[in-house]
């Protein structure tokens, strides 16, 4: 049964059609990836899930056992409940099932007919089972669990949502709606705000979602994990396709290129017959041929030429050459209040670098730009800008400090006042503004078309350092990849912000991650740098419940506690024994190089032997359920799923012991190789 049913359905905004006969099905459990355009219609159709809007035709059938949960791009939340009591709410948890017992257990001991009592004894334990299945339901330990994982400390649990920022209070409404568990999720942007730690527990906990979701994204990597079909909003209308976003575009590739054939081949057979209807129509003895040919051309398929998504497409103007260290940070140190950000940090970035900056929210990586830009001041150290550089700073916020009542042409006019309005009209077409687009007040664009405004803005005068904070909010996926081509080849140094994995993977050429007090260095992409980060915690992700407490001991930190990594290898010793901070740099990148070249074969054998392992005793704990029905003791079924158990466990058994063997094997040979690096 369908959770969400559309028939023929059309809805309008003015004259403009958004949808025209679209008929769609949502089944539980689907994993579906919602793309398309700015202004197409994702967060219209989100709507008409939700029944905020109505169609002007069709129908919508939403199943009555379906609970829908919807996250939007912009939250506005004014309340003074803590941040655990809000979740608890929205869960629908806070009846006091305790109370409710006492009262009627109190009422139960001072009844006085019979008929009373026994009235009241029905009742109890109902309420004992509502309340058991509530908590196992919906437990604040597990509410708990799910703040923690979205980033929020203990602390932050019994504080008031009011007094939280914006990008931390959508953080508050996702735990409560993954904590509510609805049978469908509407996801818009639900990345937004969230850290590499945070981005990577949500990344988890949706792998084993129960329910259905619907995602809005523009990171493609996130969509590609997540969605299992996606629903496209083309130009030519609402198209469905099977697999994840990356496939859908290889499957909409060769639909245009059936339908350009198609068009190709009537096209082609219908200048044959209009030749030949043309040549003959006047021949008596041709005719009736002719006149048969006419009626052919009337009966051939009207193909629609393909119309292909406008994408903007921009090249940054070659700049200036720069001097080869473009930026130098000497005892860089800022706090805020007993908020300590940096201490005496020094650090290099040179011409051509494309520096993309990670941490956990909070860490201060808007800070570090704020303080490149001017914006900040520092409370000691300094920050140099080398020879021949002119940067350019894009800010997280940057649309909001547009003229909301300048047509996007005057807002234009502000930065390019020497270029002409044909230049101008040439950098907007670039972005999508044509023709009488140009003359659209700024106060009515969406968030997508101002951040056009600003990028184009950015573009009249790039300089040779780009400071970019998070840059692709507000764009859509089409339009994110559009902006991470032109920086690719952008030629002068990118330092940037972001929280699109797969933005930072295909630009970054170094990472630099913020955290206490200090920052690291790691050469590479996002890729190699959370495979570093891997190797150096967890050399396993599977541990079976009876070997967790015998190891748990010996186990290496998590991912989320490994900010400092480098320096705790033994940092202090080498700096006493004269070893510079660009030597350091340069020997760890060495040391990570090896340990990835030498330990990659047996670290991809583990995690074979980890998932065969973890597919056996997922099978078993299907075989324990059949197992457990008394109906089905002593059947040929009964009998079959004993063997196939207990074959199961002798090969779960044989597997550990392999396991056991490579991961102590691993162990050995990383400290062999750390140690060779040491000495």
């Amino acid at each position: 049964m369908s959770l969400i049913n559309f028939t023929n359905l059309s809805f309008y905004f003015g004259a403009r059609p958004i949808f025209s006969n679209l008929s769609l099905q949502i089944a539980p459990k689907e994993r579906i990836g919602l793309v398309g355009a700015n202004g197409r219609g994702k967060t219209t159709l989100l709507k008409l899930i939700l029944g905020e809007l109505r169609p002007e035709q069709g129908e919508v059938v939403i199943s009555k056992t379906c609970r829908i949960g919807y996250l939007p791009q912009e939250i506005g939340m004014d309340t003074d409940d803590c941040v655990m009591d809000y979740v608890l709410k929205q869960a629908g948890s806070t009846r006091d099932y305790q109370g409710e017992i006492r009262e009627l257990e109190e009422a139960l001991s001072i009844a006085h007919s019979e008929e009373e009592q026994e009235t009241l004894a029905h009742q109890l334990p109902e309420l004992y089972e509502a309340a058991l299945a509530n908590e196992q339901e919906f437990s604040p330990h597990e509410a708990a669990m799910i703040l923690h994982g979205l980033g929020f400390k203990e602390s932050d649990l019994s504080r008031p949502v009011s007094h939280f920022s914006g990008g931390w209070k959508m953080r508050v409404q996702l735990g409560a709606l993954l904590f509510s568990k609805p049978d469908l999720m509407l996801l818009d942007e639900p990345t937004n705000h969230l850290d590499l730690p945070s981005l990577a527990w949500v990344d988890n906990y949706l792998q084993s979602w129960r329910g259905a979701y619907v995602i809005i994204s523009h990171d493609r990597d996130f969509l590609d994990r997540h969605s299992r079909r996606i629903f496209s909003l083309e130009p030519d209308g609402f198209k469905q396709y099977k697999g994840n976003y990356t496939q859908s575009r290889l499957l909409r590739a060769e639909e245009e290129r059936v339908l350009d054939n198609r068009r190709k081949n009537v096209d082609r057979d219908r200048r044959q017959l209009e030749r030949f209807v043309e040549r003959f129509k006047a021949q008596a003895s041709k005719a009736r041929q002719a006149k048969s040919k006419a009626k052919l051309i009337k009966r051939l398929e009207q193909v629609e030429e393909v119309e292909n998504e406008q994408r903007f497409t921009f090249t940054f103007p070659k700049v200036a050459r720069t001097g080869d260290r473009v930026v130098v940070l000497e005892d860089l140190t800022k706090s805020f209040g007993e908020n300590h950000l940096y201490a005496g940090v020094d650090m290099v970035v040179k011409r051509g670098e494309r520096v993309g900056v990670v941490g956990v929210n909070g860490s201060g990586k808007t800070t570090l730009l704020r303080l490149m830009a001017g914006e900040l001041s520092l409370d000691r150290g300094s920050i140099t800008f080398g020879a021949n550089v002119d940067w350019a700073y894009y800010a997280q916020h940057q649309t909001e400090a547009l003229a909301l009542e300048n047509t996007v042409l005057e807002e234009m006019r502000i930065v390019a006042p020497s270029l002409g309005e044909t230049q101008i009209r040439s950098i907007l077409g670039a972005f999508l503004f044509r023709g009488e687009d140009v003359n659209k007040v700024i106060g009515v664009l969406s968030g997508g078309e101002k951040a056009r405004v600003a990028l184009a803005k950015l573009l009249v005068r790039p300089g040779n350092l780009l400071l970019m904070d998070e840059p692709t909010n507000h764009l859509d996926l089409e339009a994110a990849e559009s902006l991470a081509e032109a920086l690719e080849n952008f030629e002068g140094t990118l330092f940037f912000v972001s929280h699109n994995r797969s933005f930072i993977d295909r630009l970054a050429t170094t990472i630099w991650e913020v955290g206490d007090q200090s920052i690291q260095e790691f050469p590479g992409n996002l890729t190699e740098y959370m495979e570093f980060l891997s190797s150096r915690s967890e050399t396993r992700s599977f541990i079976p419940a009876d070997l967790a407490g015998s190891r748990r001991e010996s186990e290496p930190r998590s991912l989320q506690t490994t900010s400092a990594l480098p320096t705790e290898q033994g940092g202090s010793d080498r700096v006493e024994r004269g070893e510079s901070k660009a030597e350091r740099r340069k020997r760890e990148a060495r040391e990570r190089e090896l340990l990835r070249q030498k330990l990659a074969p047996m670290k991809k054998k583990i995690t074979t032997l980890e998932g065969r392992i973890e597919e056996l005793e997922t099978r078993n704990a299907v075989l324990e359920q059949q197992m457990v029905d008394p109906a089905g003791y002593g059947t040929p079924a009964f009998v079959e799923a004993l063997k196939e158990f207990r074959e199961n466990q002798e090969k779960v058994e044989e597997l550990m012991a392999r396991w056991t063997f490579l991961s102590d094997e691993y162990e050995q040979k990383e400290r062999e190789i750390r140690d060779a690096f040491d000495s």
